[in-house]
């Protein structure tokens, strides 16, 4: 039988996003940006506390560290730490966001309303050196994150696979809903190394003590072009995603 997950969708959705029209949300082109992943295994049984009923738990569980560097956008630069538990919509391995962290207050506010990203204001970073790449995330001046890739080698873009995420959300008329956030990525280079994480307070950024690092998966970094969309699809977060998946259709222009 297929396990799904067991998370509380009533009291998750009281610390999830308030949306918009997700349909009228805008189309930001995000070009150059500098993105890092880094997959790992966690302890099985408290990750499936952490998963929607809409989806299966990977298996192995594993958490997906993404971190991005965004030079150029509608609302200026900014960069965006995400935890995410990699689970699947039906057969489909996607990054449900736990929780995130962004250096921009405008972005963040945009985050929230146009894509549902839990995300909060903090201190965000993401640096390049010849020898290691790092992701830093902070709240308040707390570390939440600390991700590194050492000694990185280059592979080819097909190698790779950024997930798309999944976002618990309450929309405008009140309900909940899991909505998909799928950007495309034109991949300028790519390189995979060595990763170390660090998540030195298991409360934050969503995690509710749920997270137990097991064993290191792999670590990636890549330059693309890439964007954020308005969202196509919707889940209801309490049934099987086979079952509760909508497509969100753009409203028609008013007339001229």
């Amino acid at each position: 039988m297929p396990r799904f997950g067991t998370l509380d969708v009533a009291a998750a959705l009281a610390d999830a996003p308030q949306v918009g029209e997700l349909t009228e949300a805008p189309h930001w082109e995000l070009p150059e940006a500098t993105l890092m992943q880094i997959n790992w295994e966690v302890a099985d049984e408290p990750s499936l506390a952490l998963t929607p009923p809409a989806c299966h738990p990977s298996i192995p569980p594993y958490l997906s560290l993404f971190a991005g560097r965004y030079p150029d956008s509608p609302v200026g630069a900014f960069t965006l730490v995400q935890l995410r538990l990699v689970v699947r919509a039906g057969i489909r391995p996607r990054g449900y966001c736990l929780g995130a962290v962004c250096d921009s207050a405008e972005a963040t506010g945009a985050l929230r309303t146009h894509w549902g990203y839990p995300v909060v204001h903090g201190e965000a970073s993401l640096s390049v050196r010849h020898d290691r790449v790092q992701a830093r995330a902070a709240i308040g001046g707390r570390d939440v994150v600390i991700a590194t890739l050492t000694q990185p080698e280059t592979i080819g873009g097909a190698d790779l696979m950024p997930f798309d995420n999944l976002h618990l959300v309450r929309l405008p008329d009140g309900t909940g809903a899991i909505v998909q956030i799928d950007p495309e990525y034109a991949i300028h280079s790519a390189d995979r190394g060595t990763p170390t994480l660090v998540l030195p307070d298991p409360q934050a950024l969503g995690m509710r003590g749920g997270i137990s690092l097991d064993l290191a998966m792999v670590g990636f970094t890549f330059k693309a072009d890439t964007d954020l969309a308005p969202v196509r699809f919707a889940l209801d977060p309490s049934l099987p995603a086979f079952q509760g998946t909508r497509r969100l259709e753009p409203k028609a222009a008013a007339p001229a």
